[in-house]
């Protein structure tokens, strides 16, 4: 009679941790990743780098508790590649675990794995290019496109500008990585300007990542 009723109070606890998780989740995480945890939340257009699939037990499986709840709590200072603000002066420890605890319920098999591990993501964040990639998104693919298009979602309607084609070979052989700097960082002075000045607000060496990608995405290949 006892395990039954010790049972009965663990799934009482249980569905109520997952309800406060579930709230949490809501308040702190939809935004982005969606109510449904999917990613496709409307944060996730402005912020250029797409929230992972939260519903994908592939990918989550990867991930320990104790890491999901570090990535809640301090997003990309504990996890640069990943470029998610922390919500650590927000959401306590015990909140976090909390959603955690959620999002293993909603976890299915969606089959093989399609994007980069955790791991893998991590590691091509060391590497110049896989930063360039990542801060290119976040910093510059509002307007000037995920693929260097100049047709970001905020060049349309929202600009009086045109953003500057990036994948243009053309345009783009005409400036250095040195002359992207500066001009990012606003050391070119031009009356035209459209572009905003970054000025302090990222780094050099944020810049010159970002300036290397750039280059890339107007390389022909074969040349």
């Amino acid at each position: 009679m006892l395990s039954i009723f010790t049972n009965r109070y663990a799934i009482a606890q249980d569905d109520e941790r997952i309800k406060r998780g579930k709230e949490a989740y809501k308040k702190y995480c939809s935004v982005c990743h969606d109510e449904t945890g999917t990613g496709d939340g409307q944060g996730a257009v402005i912020s250029g780098i797409l929230p992972r699939d939260l519903t994908d037990k592939a990918y989550m499986s990867l991930l320990s508790d104790d890491e999901i709840v570090k990535i809640i709590r301090y997003g990309e200072d504990a996890f640069p590649h990943l470029q998610m603000p922390g919500q650590g002066n927000e959401i306590p420890e015990s909140v976090g675990w909390d959603i955690v605890y959620y999002l293993r319920t909603i976890a299915v098999d969606k089959g093989p794995l399609k994007a980069p591990s955790p791991q893998e993501r991590a590691k091509r964040f060391k590497e110049p290019l896989g930063r360039g990639k990542i801060y290119y998104l976040r910093y510059c693919s509002s307007c000037h496109g995920i693929s260097g298009d100049g047709k970001g979602w905020a060049a349309r309607g929202l600009l009086e500008g045109k953003p500057a084609a990036l994948n243009d070979p053309a345009l783009m052989s005409k400036f250095t990585e040195q002359d992207i700097l500066a001009h990012v960082k606003g050391l070119t002075k031009k009356e035209d300007r459209d572009m905003p000045i970054f000025g302090k607000s990222i780094t050099n060496d944020i810049v010159k990542v970002i300036a290397s990608y750039v280059k890339t995405l107007s390389a022909i290949p074969g040349r």
